[in-house]
């Protein structure tokens, strides 16, 4: 059962665009006043969780879901451009969530392999399409719009949040 729970995480997991939409969303890290004598490695690792956590509770305003929305839209039509195959990959990365769903609930094992086999091919091909994406100048416009209101967001949350993203960029750069 865990095995199969697992291998529906998977592929659930590997194929949402939005999820590495939302991925390529993270702001730069910030400083954050750490502990005097916390070590630099640790001190990212709190910054880089604490930034994440600001993220993630961002997110769920349905305000941004419009500008993430544009993003993602954006974004696929660049891998779209790139690779003509690519929407229809799109389609059904997103159609596979709904199988999992139905392969669980029917306790269907061999059914959730074959999906989480499908799904790991299919992060495979977006892990190397998008970069490539990523680069067109109207994905970099959108991806900068798209930053701009999560930060923005983020930093209603905690007024600290710029300061958490210079101080990891601190210690990103030594």
């Amino acid at each position: 059962m865990q095995k199969t729970t697992r291998l529906a995480l998977l592929a659930a997991a590997a194929l949402a665009l939005p999820a590495a939409a939302r991925a390529q969303a993270t702001p730069a890290p910030a400083p954050a006043a750490p502990p005097a004598q916390a070590a630099p490695a640790d001190e990212a690792a709190q910054l880089r969780q604490k930034i994440g956590a600001l993220q993630q509770q961002a997110l769920q305003d349905p305000a941004l879901k419009p500008a993430q929305d544009s993003f993602n839209v954006v974004l696929s039509a660049a891998m779209g451009r790139l690779d003509p195959a690519a929407p229809a990959k799109l389609a059904r990365a997103q159609a596979i969530n709904g199988e999992v769903e139905a392969a669980r609930a029917a306790n269907d094992n061999a059914k959730l392999n074959q999906l989480a086999t499908e799904a790991t091919g299919l992060q495979q091909y977006f892990a190397t399409l998008q970069p490539r994406a990523m680069q067109d100048p109207q994905v970099q416009a959108a991806r900068q719009v798209w930053l701009g209101r999560l930060f923005e967001k983020m930093k209603q949350i905690d007024p600290n949040a710029q300061q958490y993203v210079d101080r990891l960029t601190q210690l990103s750069q030594g």
